[in-house]
C-alpha cells in the first residue's frame, strides 16, 4: 500500500501548482471577508477530493491493469485511496487552523473549527469513494453532488423540525469524530468490497 500511496503523491506533485493557487484565491477571499472559517472549511473539503483526481488518471491510464502484475493486491489500492485522503484532510486543516489564526480566530475555535471541517470531509469521502468503485469517477461526480445535496438538505430539515440550533451541537461536539471514524471503517470494508 505504501507504494500505491507514493505513487498517488507523485500524480499530485504535477497539481501542485493548480492546487496552490486555489488555496491562495481561497485565503485572499478568507482576508477580505475576515472569516477564518471560509477558507478552513474549503481547505479540508478539497483535500477530500485528492483521492478522485488520482483515480481519475489511473483509470484514464488504465493503472489497474498494471497494478495486477505488481505485488499488491485490490485491498492495497483501495485502502491506499482512502490513506491519500486522509492525509489531505490532515495536511489542509492544519494549514487551515494556522491561516485561520493569521486571519484573527482564536487558536482555540481554529483547531475546533478545522476538527470539525475534517470530519465532515471524512464523511464525505466516505460516501464518495464506494461509488466511484462501483461506477467510475466520472458517473460518480454526478451521483455524488445528488448525495450530498440529498444529506445536508435532510439534516437541515431534520434539525429545523426538531427545532435544533447549531449553537446547541457544541455539547455533543465530540461525537462528530466518533461518528466519521465509524463511517469511514464502514465505507473502507464496503470500498474493498467493491474494488475487489
Amino acid at each position: 500500500m505504501k507504494a500505491m500511496l507514493i505513487k498517488d503523491l507523485l500524480i499530485l506533485k504535477s497539481q501542485l501548482k493548480s492546487l496552490l493557487a486555489v488555496l491562495f484565491v481561497w485565503l485572499i477571499i478568507s482576508f477580505v471577508n475576515g472569516s477564518g472559517l471560509f477558507f478552513m472549511a474549503l481547505t479540508v473539503i478539497y483535500g477530500m477530493l485528492l483521492p478522485l483526481n488520482t483515480i481519475a488518471a489511473d483509470e484514464k491510464n488504465h493503472f489497474d491493469r498494471y497494478a495486477m502484475t505488481m505485488p499488491v493486491t485490490r485491498a492495497d489500492l483501495a485502502l491506499s485511496h482512502y490513506a491519500l485522503g486522509l492525509l489531505g484532510i490532515a495536511a489542509l486543516a492544519v494549514f487551515g487552523v494556522g491561516a485561520g489564526v493569521v486571519i484573527g480566530d482564536e487558536p482555540g475555535e481554529a483547531v475546533a473549527a478545522s476538527l470539525a471541517c475534517s470530519c465532515v470531509a471524512v464523511l464525505l469521502m466516505s460516501v464518495t469513494l464506494p461509488l466511484v468503485y462501483k461506477l467510475g469517477v466520472e458517473r460518480a461526480r454526478i451521483i455524488t453532488v445528488a448525495v450530498y445535496l440529498v444529506m445536508f438538505l435532510a439534516v437541515g430539515f431534520i434539525l429545523e423540525g426538531l427545532g435544533i440550533e447549531l449553537d446547541d451541537f457544541r455539547e455533543v461536539f465530540f461525537l462528530l469524530p466518533l461518528l466519521s471514524l465509524a463511517v469511514l471503517a464502514a465505507s473502507a470494508g464496503i470500498g474493498v468490497g467493491l474494488y475487489r
